[in-house]
């Protein structure tokens, strides 16, 4: 790459997938969707087994929902902190709505 190619591997870059395989979209970056116009129209975050958190959200140009991914991976980003999470939503996705919490956890079963 020259020095006068603009550098399209920023690590501030997200990535999003489809929850439906057959349906999936990555797309680089979910910032250069929301300056093109999109806007996030719907927030959930999801409580995995090992206490980590998940993003996924709607987007107002597009059908279906999507996950928030790591960069350049097909693993989701995961945050510890849900107010990590919340502050991502709002600083850096200009996000104020309502957000919905789930949880893969459940109890265990009685003997």
């Amino acid at each position: 790459m020259d020095e006068t190619t603009p550098d399209t591997d920023r690590k501030d870059e997200a990535w999003i997938r489809g929850v439906s395989v057959d349906t999936a979209i990555r797309i680089r970056s979910l910032t250069l969707i929301l300056e093109r116009g999109a806007v996030l129209t719907e927030a959930r975050l999801l409580e995995h087994l090992d206490e980590t958190w998940s993003l996924y959200f709607r987007l107002s140009d597009r059908p279906g929902e999507f996950r928030l991914n790591q960069y350049k991976v097909d693993e989701p980003k995961t945050y510890r902190d849900v107010t990590l999470a919340f502050a991502i939503l709002r600083d850096d996705f200009h996000y104020f709505g309502p957000v919905t919490a789930s949880t893969e956890k459940r109890p265990a079963a009685k003997a």
